[in-house]
């Protein structure tokens, strides 16, 4: 039995021990982003950043901002390289501010779900983007899916491209994007997700392009009918990292955040594909009317029309089209 004096000595060590602070991390890993925690997005982001501090026992401590609480995803992109933001997923389309060849992933008719899940095209297309956005300390890991934009409006479908001519259409934003609603007659306006449902109620706009996502957002009261033209937009999402943060590293985790994030962007395409029939579905069981547009006369006239948005990105970056032409011969069938 130990005596009164070894037994208060052993305790107050325990306590010293108790009291002192956990070990540091070896690495200090900051994410942000501009959508809500309760986003798939969001809840994604949060799993892969548990799953970083797991595999590495502690030593990668990272820090998610959710809801814009540290920077807007635009905001984000510009500090990578200052040592406040390691890592963004912003959506595709903002990427075109920095690196305007980016754009090739936004144009219309062009990413498809069969494209993106043959074997060896996701990473080759990400490479791709990853030499667009070089320049800037940027490394581009991959793309997720976000989801197919379809047209919101509160009562009517869009029957033909005719439908939107004179229309003020909410987009995302991007020159892409806004190329492509001018050539349908539309004056495109940018606007965030969380102002497109007091947007379309106060008359800024008359109609959306968003996600099924974007449709629960706005809500079946706000928007009942929605049209989707297959193939016109996949939105996509782009994994961005600070590129000489990630080569500083110690190799070894450095290798754990790179095969975390082949790991996780291995499977999120098919997940994206689950999630965004479960959404709208979701909208339908809701009582919102979504319409596909399957006529081949009026799907040729919306591929006619988006040609000339094409031909504006075509002329300004002629290399940037052909790299992506000579992908897509490669692995469309």
């Amino acid at each position: 039995m130990l005596k009164g004096s070894s037994l208060a000595l052993m305790l107050l060590s325990s306590v010293a021990l108790a009291s002192q602070p956990a070990a540091a991390a070896d690495v200090e890993m900051v994410m942000t982003n501009q959508i809500a925690p309760n986003h798939w997005a969001a809840k994604l982001m949060d799993e892969y950043a548990a799953t970083l501090e797991e595999k590495s026992g502690g030593r990668i401590n990272v820090e998610v901002y959710h809801s814009s609480s540290l920077f807007k995803d635009s905001e984000a992109l510009a500090s990578i390289g200052t040592g406040t933001v390691h890592m963004v997923w912003p959506v595709s389309v903002q990427l075109e501010a920095i690196a305007p060849d980016y754009g090739v992933v936004n144009l219309p008719f062009a990413i498809t779900d069969a494209l993106m899940t043959k074997e060896g095209a996701a990473q080759e297309l990400s490479d791709t983007l990853s030499e667009m956005v070089a320049g800037r300390g940027l490394r581009v890991m991959g793309l997720m899916r976000a989801g197919d934009l379809v047209f919101l409006f509160p009562d009517s479908f869009v029957e033909s491209e005719e439908a939107l001519n004179g229309a003020k259409i909410r987009v995302t934003g991007g020159k892409v994007l806004q190329d492509l609603m001018k050539n349908y007659g539309a004056s495109p306006v940018t606007m965030p997700a969380t102002e497109m449902a007091a947007g379309l109620m106060q008359g800024a706009i008359d109609g959306i392009f968003t996600s099924y996502g974007g449709w629960e957002m706005v809500g079946v009261s706000g928007a009942q009918k929605a049209t989707l033209v297959p193939g016109l937009s996949l939105v996509t999402y782009t994994v961005v990292a600070d590129d000489a943060w990630l080569k500083g590293l110690p190799d070894d985790l450095r290798t754990i955040v790179e095969d975390t994030t082949a790991e996780l962007l291995a499977t999120q395409w098919q997940r994206g594909i689950e999630g965004d029939n479960e959404k709208r579905d979701l909208m339908v069981s809701q009582g919102g009317e979504l319409m596909v547009v399957e006529d081949e006369a009026v799907l040729a006239r919306f591929h006619e029309q988006a040609k000339a948005a094409q031909a504006s990105f075509v002329d300004a970056h002629p290399d940037a089209y052909k790299t992506f032409q000579d992908f897509l011969a490669k692995y469309q069938d």
